[in-house]
């Protein structure tokens, strides 16, 4: 394949990426701040199962909410927004802004890898791919990732394709956008938690790069 397709691919891949995930979020952060969500049960497991003294790192972090589930491991998160970043600093956290395309951490480092909300966000299937490729870099061999992203099979929605793009409607919460916010963000953690796997289904796989 030409490589000018592919570039210009890319290209508008970052652009749909900056304009309707990276510039939401900036919008959005200091309404999350204000959000206390509890750690997702089997995400929160998760990290209380891992071994005293592991480092674990949090790839999209948000806000940090994961950071302080386990007293006993070493917590590092990033994040691409700096808003959410910044809360994540100024409740204790240690975290700082990165791309998940490109993390700056060496190989082999962490005991554990989590990503919680953040693959589907990236708008092409081979991005996707190159983050995972990316976390996995990071990981010791036989370590554990846990990543959750949005399932197309939805109990109240239907959706065609596996890639949809769903508009921000802000006019529809401009009345009352605080808590219009808080509400579509509870009842997204809510959904995702709904129809995850048992944390007893440990799913192996091996990224390939």
């Amino acid at each position: 394949m030409d490589c000018f397709p592919l570039c210009r691919m890319e290209n508008e891949a970052i652009h749909l990426e900056k304009k309707h995930v990276h510039s939401v979020y900036e919008k959005t952060a200091p309404y999350l701040s204000d959000l206390r969500c509890k750690a997702w049960p089997r995400v929160r497991q998760f990290l209380l199962d891992q071994e005293p003294g592991s480092l674990i790192a949090d790839i999209g972090c948000g806000t940090g909410k994961y950071l302080d589930v386990n007293g006993q491991i070493y917590n590092l998160g990033c994040d691409y927004c700096s808003p959410l970043a910044e809360v994540a600093r100024k409740n204790g956290h240690e975290v700082l802004v990165c791309d998940n395309l490109c993390l700056p951490f060496r190989d082999q480092i962490f005991n554990a890898v989590i990503s919680i909300g953040v693959i589907h966000h990236f708008s092409m299937k081979e991005r996707r791919i190159r983050a995972i490729r990316e976390m996995a870099r990071t990981m010791v061999p036989g370590g554990l990732i846990m990543i959750y992203v949005w399932a197309l099979e939805q109990k109240h929605r239907r959706f065609e394709k596996q890639d949809v793009f769903v508009p921000w409607n802000k006019d529809s919460i401009k009345r009352n956008y605080s808590n219009s916010i808080k509400y579509l963000m509870l009842k997204a953690e809510t959904q995702m938690n709904k129809y995850s796997f048992p944390i007893g289904k440990v799913l192996n796989c091996i990224v390939h790069w």
